[in-house]
């Protein structure tokens, strides 16, 4: 009984140490981020360099989305992403993946299913945002979700 206790114990602490050392995901917390509007985590989950390419073509840098973010004049209500797809490039991760955007803006934002590309980057040891893009998705009777010629 004594062994099966020591086993049981060493399981739980091994299972408990993987999760504390689980990193959280940089897209979920950029998505998380986004919809709150927490400034403080943006400033720190976007790269000096971030570009926000929003679902109507206009463009921001990370000083002007940020300020989009704290005036309210770019409300997310909802952002999901799934069906992600990841590619390496160097240090690099390369995002892809079908998403749904709610949110109120000016000019306006399409709303609805949208192809959603993140670029995250490792800078001094920190994973970062440098590249959001959303882009809408046009249904079509073979394809609903745009992933139908992809492997």
């Amino acid at each position: 009984m004594k062994i099966l206790a020591a086993l049981f114990a060493a399981l739980v602490i091994t299972l408990s140490g993987g999760l504390a050392q689980a990193k959280p995901d940089t897209v979920e917390l950029y998505t998380e981020a986004v919809m709150i509007g927490d400034v403080p985590a943006l400033e720190t989950l976007l790269a000096p360099n971030y570009w926000h390419i929003n679902a109507n073509g206009h463009i921001e840098d990370k000083e002007h989305f940020i300020n989009t973010i704290k005036n309210k004049e770019l409300v997310i209500d909802r952002l999901t992403f799934t069906n992600a797809r990841t590619a390496m490039i160097g240090d690099s991760k390369l995002i892809t993946g079908t998403g749904y955007l709610k949110a109120k803006a000016t000019p306006a934002l399409p709303v609805g299913l949208m192809r959603i590309t993140v670029v995250v980057v490792s800078n001094k040891g920190r994973e970062q945002v440098v590249l959001f893009q959303g882009t809408p998705v046009i249904s079509t009777e073979d394809c609903n979700d745009g992933n139908c010629k992809i492997q």
